[in-house]
């Protein structure tokens, strides 16, 4: 269990996921990349593609939600009380030269969307069979409240002129994830200055109280998509 007021806890999971539906994620991610990020549907797919992120026609894919079905008692409880995901997750495919994604909080994007979650927790998984290969996540270790946040090269939200003391990256296996608290500044990062090629998907994740009405999410006690209705927005 998550300690529900602390946002900036970072936390290591291990094996949270099965590597088999990770690795069909893999196959799916790669056979279907091309044609999903070529249906540019609105200007903001447009402006996702450019920074590594995914068309509503690639993230709205149902399979992405495979990790999670049927989850057992013990993996909706190491999240717990976060147990609904906001739907679509975002996926990713960061390559060179122009995806590094800079310093940011997750409320800093949080805050800019046109209905705001009083807060969130963030599921970093990487896909590729060896993650500690590929670029990663640097995070910084702190306590830290919300921090000014300014658009950079097409991001529309990060953080300018710092930098952080104490920082963390974790060495990842397939079905590890890193779980993170939404203001805990965070960036991507190279690995031993190899070229970016990482594909990932992130998850984010409520308490049930805070979701929005008429939004989609995934319940993770009940293994369905869902609307609540009648919530605070």
């Amino acid at each position: 269990m998550l300690a529900e007021e602390d946002r900036c806890f970072i936390a290591h999971m291990r094996g949270l996921l099965d590597r088999e539906t990770l690795a069909r994620l893999m196959d799916r991610f790669a056979a279907t990349e091309q044609a999903a990020q070529a249906t540019l549907r609105s200007p903001h797919d447009a402006s996702r593609v450019a920074i590594g992120a995914s068309t509503d026609a690639f993230r709205l894919d149902p399979v992405w939600l495979d990790p999670w079905r049927n989850a057992s008692a013990e993996r909706i409880a190491r999240l717990s009380p976060f147990t609904w995901m906001m739907y679509p997750p975002n996926i990713r495919h960061l390559t060179d030269p122009e995806h590094l994604v800079p310093w940011h909080q997750d409320i800093g994007y949080v805050k800019r969307m046109p209905r705001v979650h009083r807060r969130i927790i963030t599921c970093f998984v990487p896909l590729e069979p060896d993650p500690s290969a590929h670029a990663t996540l640097e995070l910084a270790v702190g306590r830290f409240g919300e921090i000014d946040h300014a658009e950079a090269a097409g991001h529309g939200a990060a953080i300018l002129d710092r930098s952080f003391a104490n920082t963390r990256r974790f060495e990842l296996d397939l079905g590890d994830a890193i779980v993170f608290g939404d203001h805990v500044p965070h960036r991507t990062v190279r690995v031993d200055d190899r070229p970016i090629d990482r594909r990932s998907i992130e998850y984010r994740f409520v308490i049930p109280d805070e979701a929005l009405d008429d939004k989609d999410y995934f319940r993770l006690d009940e293994n369905r998509l869902a609307r609540r209705t009648g919530a605070p927005s």
